[in-house]
């Protein structure tokens, strides 16, 4: 892979505790928004107590550890060491582990996972490294398992807030420092498809409720059950990846 088209990590130092902060400390916009990925996840991919999975980009690991809660084996997975010294401290369970790794590494296990689930991740590396990834991911899952995947949607509000949020200063930067690939529902699809899966799902979150959230909870969780899944252009693309059983002969 080309120098030039090939990342390690974002130009912009991310603190460990990010993500953990934002979902328990942030504006309600920042946590509803955080807490929106573990609503989805419930309403389109739970874990079950029986499966083996690992959560790519896991941050400060508040995802892995509501993963974790099923009951299921859990491996989080990032490239910020003080990510995953964080998650090590704060989430401590006989079922979770954490381990530094690129995202676009190929994942060593004696059993193939379940399920994999990778959120806001693809857009921090170029669109190689994302097939790359996909492609290990694919290896790496029994057959039938599945993949969760959520990206920026380039078609709806999300350039203009990416825009409001590089200038309000509010989150660490984001174009070109954090996010270098923009996509959108038929390149998502492309991406997977290359990387040898058949596509479940894929719909967007994130188009109203968020914003709602100050105002009202209740409201915002309303809202987020109508218009996750819609017709609507919300903020974030949501993808259900299957990897096909093999054909018989």
């Amino acid at each position: 892979m080309n120098n030039s088209t090939f990342r390690s990590g974002d130009r912009v130092s991310i603190p460990g505790s990010y993500q953990y902060d934002a979902l328990t400390e942030g504006n309600a916009v920042q946590r509803f928004w955080h807490f929106n990925k573990q609503l989805v996840i419930e309403q389109y991919l739970p874990p079950q107590a029986s499966d083996r999975i690992i959560d790519v980009g896991c941050g400060s690991g508040v995802v892995s550890e509501f993963l974790a809660k099923s009951g299921a084996e859990v491996l989080g997975i990032d490239g910020n060491a003080d990510a995953i010294s964080f998650a090590s401290e704060k989430f401590q369970r006989q079922n979770l582990s954490f381990r530094k790794g690129l995202v676009d590494s190929q994942f060593e296990a004696e059993e193939p996972f379940d399920k994999i689930y990778c959120l806001e991740v693809l857009e921090h590396i170029y669109y190689d490294q994302g097939r790359q990834m996909l492609a290990n991911f694919h290896r790496a899952l029994r057959p039938e398992g599945a993949v969760f995947l959520t990206t920026p949607n380039y078609r709806s509000f999300w350039p203009l807030i990416e825009w409001l949020l590089d200038r309000s200063r509010l989150v660490p930067h984001l174009a070109q420092d954090q996010h270098v690939e923009y996509y959108h529902r038929r390149k998502l699809c492309e991406l997977a498809k290359a990387a040898g899966f058949t596509v479940d799902r894929v719909f967007t979150t994130c188009f109203i409720a968020p914003w709602v959230a100050p105002l009202s909870r209740k409201l915002a969780l309303k809202l987020q059950r109508m218009e996750t899944g819609s017709s609507l252009p919300g903020s974030i693309l949501v993808a259900v990846l299957r990897k096909p059983a093999p054909q018989s002969t």
